[in-house]
């Protein structure tokens, strides 16, 4: 999802926070394949995968008079949607569903059977976001960091251990906010 995606959401949510109900057309239509995709991955299976997103939908309709417009939109609608997928996933437990095999059609990308193979596609995707947030610093503020020696003739040395921690804050700060502004508050 590109910068620009993710603020006409925000954007759409907001308004429809505010009472525009036209809003809502807009909302579902681009809010729709993010929570979807995030539901297959979640639950694994398509037809459950819809049914999961459907009821994000519902929260969301119910809840969004509580969206607070400070904070990223599609970040809010995600937490909803993981809370929607948990809920799913202890249902289906509760159940004792046993999930389809792997190589079933309706399976979609989802999610792996084996636990250490989904914790290890969380770690893969985290490292993955890690490394695009990284990659928008600039030299001065990775040298600061201790994420590389020496970028574009920054180097790590700083007249005094003050100026290097204050270096270290204010890189840290700008990693915060570029991590907040692309993938919302944890």
């Amino acid at each position: 999802m590109t910068p620009h995606q993710r603020q006409r959401i925000h954007d759409a949510m907001a308004r429809l926070a505010d009472g525009h109900r036209d809003a809502f057309d807009e909302v579902v239509r681009d809010l729709w394949p993010v929570v979807r995709d995030f539901a297959i991955r979640g639950v694994g299976q398509v037809a459950d995968a819809d049914d999961v997103a459907q009821e994000v939908f519902v929260r969301i309709c119910t809840r969004i008079s509580d969206f607070d417009p400070t904070r990223d939109g599609v970040a809010w609608a995600l937490g909803i949607a993981r809370y929607e997928v948990m809920t799913h996933r202890r249902k289906r437990l509760r159940r004792r569903e046993v999930p389809e095999p792997q190589g079933h059609p309706d399976h979609g990308a989802g999610r792996p059977a084996d636990p250490e193979e989904e914790e290890a596609l969380i770690h893969r995707d985290l490292l993955a976001a890690l490394t695009d947030v990284l990659g928008r610093l600039d030299g001065a503020d990775l040298v600061a960091l201790g994420v590389a020696d020496s970028v574009d003739g920054a180097t790590a040395a700083a007249p005094t251990a003050s100026a290097r921690r204050k270096r270290k804050q204010r890189a840290t700060a700008r990693l915060r906010q570029l991590w907040r502004s692309i993938h919302g508050s944890p």
